[in-house]
C-alpha cells in the first residue's frame, strides 16, 4: 500500500530530526485514526451508546428510586414520634397595663418531651405504600417505552446511514464500469470504428456519475454525524457500517404492549386515588403522652416537673360535599382513559397489519426487480455487441446502461427498505 511506505518513509526522516519524540506521538495518533475508519460499526455499538447517554432514561431509573423513597417515607412516618419543645413566656401586668392575669397567670413556662402516634390506619398505609409502588411502576414502564422507541429511531437513523453507504458502494462500482467502457471506447476512437461523440457522451456520463457519488458521500456523513448525535456521542470519524440483518423478533400482543400498559396503570392510579379519598373521611384516632416542666411560676418550677397521657378522636361530618365531587372528577379521568385505551388498541392492530402486508408487498417488488435487473442486463449486452458492430448509437447504449444501473440500485436498497418495514413492526412487537 503506498500510503503505508510513505509514512514508514516519514517516520525514518523524522527520527534523524530532534522533534522526534512529538513527532512519533502525532504520527502514531494518525495511524490509530486511519485504523479506526477501517473498523466497521454495527447497530449494537450505536444502541448501546444511546441507552447509556439517554438522559430521559437516566431520569426515569431516578424516578423509580425516589418512588422506593417514598415507600421508606411512609412505612417511616408510622412509627411513633418523637419530639422536644421548650417555650418560656412572660406577661407583663400592673394596675393599669397587661393581659387578666386570670387568664395568663403572669406567664407560661414548659420543657416537654413528647411522643404520638396514629393508630388503626392500615388502610391509610397501604394506600400510600400502593401509590408509591405505582409511581415505581408507571417510572419503569415509561423507562421501558422510551427505550423501545429510542431503539426504533436510532434502528431507523442507522438504516438511512447504511442505505447511503450501499448506494455509495453501488454507485462506485457504476463509475468503474464507466471508467472501463471509456478506456474501451477510447480505443475504438482510434481505431475508427467508433465517433469521438460516442466517446464524449461515454465521459459526460462518467462525470455526472462522479458528481453523484460526491453528492451521496456528503449525505452519508451527514446522516452518520446525526446518528452520533442521537446517541448522544459527538465523534466526527465516519465509521463504515455493517448490516444488521434485521428480522422480526417477537408477537403481537397489545396487553403486554408498554404503551399499552400505561393505560392499565393509570386505572390501579385512579382506583388508588378515589381510596384514598374515602380514606381521609374514616374517623382518625391518635395516642399521644409528654413528660417534662410546665409551670407559670419560674421561681419554683422544680416542683411542677410531670407527666401526661391521652388520645384524640377526629370525626369527619360534612366538607360542602367534596368527597363526591373529587370522585365525579377522578371518574370523567377514567372515561378519558377508557377512550384512549381502545383507540390505542385499534391503531396497534391497524399498524401490525400494515406493516405486515407491506412486508409482504416488499417480497413481490423484489422479484420484479430480479426479472427487470435479468432483463436490463441482457439489453444492455447485446447493445453493447451492436454498439462494436455499428448496428445502434451509443445514446441507446446508454440508455440502456442507465435503465440496468437503476434496476441494479433499487435491487440493492430493496433489502434496506425491508429492514426499515421490519424496525418499524419490531416497535410493535413484544419480544
Amino acid at each position: 500500500m503506498i500510503w503505508v511506505s510513505s509514512l514508514f518513509s516519514l517516520i525514518w526522516l523524522i527520527k534523524k530530526s530532534s522533534m522526534l519524540k512529538r513527532a512519533t506521538y502525532l504520527l502514531a495518533f494518525l495511524l490509530s485514526g486511519l485504523a479506526a475508519h477501517a473498523q466497521p460499526k454495527t447497530l449494537d455499538y450505536y444502541l448501546q451508546q444511546a441507552i447509556k447517554n439517554s438522559p430521559l432514561l437516566n431520569q426515569y431509573r431516578n424516578e423509580a428510586l425516589s418512588a422506593g423513597y417514598d415507600s421508606m417515607l411512609v412505612r417511616a412516618s408510622q412509627k411513633p414520634r418523637v419530639e422536644f419543645n421548650t417555650s418560656l413566656q412572660y406577661f407583663p401586668y400592673n394596675d393599669k397595663f397587661g393581659y387578666d392575669e386570670v387568664i395568663t397567670d403572669g406567664g407560661n413556662y414548659s420543657t416537654l418531651a413528647g411522643v404520638s402516634q396514629t393508630l388503626f390506619n392500615r388502610r391509610d398505609v397501604d394506600n400510600r405504600i400502593a401509590a408509591a409502588s405505582l409511581l415505581r411502576e408507571a417510572a419503569l414502564n415509561s423507562s421501558k417505552v422510551s427505550e423501545i422507541e429510542l431503539i426504533k429511531v436510532i434502528t431507523a437513523q442507522y438504516l438511512t446511514a447504511l442505505s447511503d453507504q450501499a448506494d455509495l458502494q453501488f454507485n462506485r462500482n457504476f463509475l468503474n464500469l464507466f471508467r472501463d467502457e471509456l478506456k474501451v471506447t477510447a480505443a475504438f476512437v482510434e481505431s475508427g470504428s467508433a465517433k469521438e461523440t460516442d466517446y464524449l457522451s461515454l465521459l459526460t456520463e462518467s462525470r455526472a456519475q462522479e458528481i453523484l457519488i460526491k453528492q451521496i458521500e456528503s449525505q452519508f456523513r451527514k446522516d452518520v454525524y446525526l446518528l452520533n448525535q442521537l446517541c448522544g456521542s459527538f465523534d466526527t470519524i465516519v465509521f463504515d457500517l455493517q448490516s444488521p440483518g434485521l428480522k422480526l423478533t417477537g408477537r403481537a400482543d397489545v396487553r403486554n404492549d408498554p404503551s399499552f400498559q400505561k393505560f392499565s396503570i393509570d386505572s390501579i392510579r385512579l382506583e388508588n386515588e378515589k381510596d384514598a379519598i374515602d380514606v381521609r373521611y374514616r374517623p382518625k384516632i391518635k395516642w399521644f403522652a409528654d413528660a417534662g416542666l410546665l409551670t407559670s411560676t419560674p421561681w419554683n418550677f422544680y416542683r411542677h416537673f410531670g407527666i401526661s397521657a391521652g388520645v384524640s378522636l377526629n370525626v369527619p361530618i360534612w366538607d360542602g360535599n367534596q368527597r363526591s365531587i373529587e370522585k365525579d372528577k377522578l371518574q370523567a379521568e377514567e372515561n378519558s382513559r377508557q377512550f384512549y385505551s381502545e383507540n390505542y388498541r385499534n391503531q396497534y392492530f391497524h399498524q401490525v397489519n400494515r406493516l405486515t402486508d407491506e412486508l409482504s408487498r416488499i417480497d413481490d417488488i423484489e422479484k420484479s426487480l430480479n426479472e427487470q435487473v435479468k432483463t436490463s442486463d441482457l439489453l444492455t449486452r447485446a447493445f453493447k455487441t451492436q454498439l462494436e458492430s455499428g448496428i445502434v448509437q451509443m445514446t441507446d447504449y446508454i440508455n440502456a446502461l442507465r435503465s440496468y444501473k437503476n434496476a441494479s440500485r433499487d435491487l440493492n436498497l430493496i433489502g434496506i427498505t425491508r429492514m426499515q418495514v421490519i424496525n418499524e413492526l419490531n416497535y410493535f412487537l413484544i419480544h
